[in-house]
């Protein structure tokens, strides 16, 4: 009895752990869409989507595509490094499986892993994988940083109107980014101070008893350092080539920021121009990047409605809003699952036909030997 017991406690255990991540992301997703509907009457929705103009919906939807590209073009030039014949393709499935996995998982936790695991089974070593990951995040968190900043300066007069409401969403969301920044330059030109003042934060964590097990963390900590350290070392010997990735990065993320842009214009809107509004969207990815949810999940939408109520109008900010979601959320996951779907049934059929031809040529050289 108590065997059955604890078989039955070990495959719900099995199943929470597996599925706990889904099944939360499915209960936070309607959680918002009731949010959603308690704020929008549907036929309100339905009749302001019939007049939005579906040619600027497509350009923010293009923007999508231009990110996930220039996503793929970093990621390729990085793998070039240790493999010159890496192709594009490789790189764009890279994207897709760390888009898809980013989303669905609680703080964007799911993407490197998994892109890591996809890695390996091109025979990339887990250092160098993890040194391509690294770096690529490094030129991401920087180029988020920097732009979030120069954002801030140039729409303070607009965040203004809504300041009271978002100012302490904005200022930490600023300072984890500026913080990290100055870590990642703090480890380029001197990893003991950086290691210094990791472990200071760890000790200060420790004693508030926020953290516990402090070998544990302490182990973290040394393995994060030397990541880094090998990283930051490979973009250090590369300027040139990583003040065109840094370029390019910048690019990326603007184009994410602008899809908000097209939504706008999509309405019928133009009273904003293109640099508030992106200004305003490159303020907001900081101030909700830390919400610990998938694809930062009731932080984004609320977050939303406080910065661009002013900018789209009470009449328009919650359609606004859900558009720009279906986009930059939904979308993503939709054609993320579907292109990781065909990709898992092409590498599978691929490996069936090898196995094939494997039994036919053993059966040959069966009927050789026979003879």
């Amino acid at each position: 009895m108590d065997q059955t017991r604890n078989k039955e406690k070990f495959w719900k255990s099995k199943f929470w752990k597996k599925y706990s991540n889904y099944l939360f992301f499915v209960l936070l997703i309607s959680a918002t869409a009731l949010i959603i509907l308690t704020q929008v009457d549907p036929e309100t929705f339905f009749k302001t989507i019939k007049q939005a103009n579906g040619y600027f919906l497509l350009l923010g939807i293009g923007c999508v595509f231009i990110y996930w590209s220039l996503e793929a073009y970093m990621l390729l030039k990085l793998m070039r490094r240790d493999n010159a014949d890496e192709t594009f393709h490789f790189a764009w499935t890279m994207t897709m499986v760390g888009q898809y996995y980013n989303l669905i998982t609680p703080s964007a936790t799911g993407g490197q892993p998994l892109q890591l695991y996809e890695m390996s089974k091109k025979n990339y070593g887990f250092g160098s994988g993890t040194a391509v990951l690294v770096q690529k995040y490094a030129l991401y968190q920087v180029s988020v940083t920097f732009l979030a900043i120069i954002a801030t300066i140039l729409s303070i007069t607009t965040l203004h109107q809504s300041l009271e409401a978002a100012k302490w969403l904005i200022a930490i969301g600023l300072i984890v980014n500026i913080a990290g920044v100055v870590l990642i330059f703090i480890l380029a030109f001197n990893v003991n101070a950086a290691k210094g003042i990791m472990m200071g934060c760890l000790g200060l964590l420790l004693k508030l008893r926020i953290l516990k097990s402090e070998a544990k963390y302490r182990e973290k900590v040394t393995h994060f350092i030397k990541e880094y350290q090998i990283a930051i070392k490979e973009l250090k010997s590369h300027k040139m080539q990583t003040l065109k990735l840094f370029a390019v990065s910048i690019l990326q993320i603007v184009a994410l920021y602008s899809v908000n842009y097209w939504v706008y214009r999509s309405l019928g809107l133009h009273e904003s121009n293109a640099i508030i509004i992106i200004s305003l969207q490159a303020i907001l990815y900081v101030a909700v990047a830390f919400v610990p949810t998938p694809g930062a999940a009731g932080g984004a939408e609320a977050g939303f409605l406080l910065l661009f109520g002013p900018i789209y109008g009470a009449g328009n900010s919650a359609v606004a809003m859900i558009i720009w979601r279906l986009i930059t959320f939904y979308f993503i996951i939709l054609f993320g699952g579907i292109y990781l779907s065909v990709h898992s049934i092409r590498i599978g059929n691929d490996k069936a036909k090898l196995i094939e031809k494997e039994c036919k040529d053993k059966q040959c050289d069966d009927q050789v030997d026979r003879r």
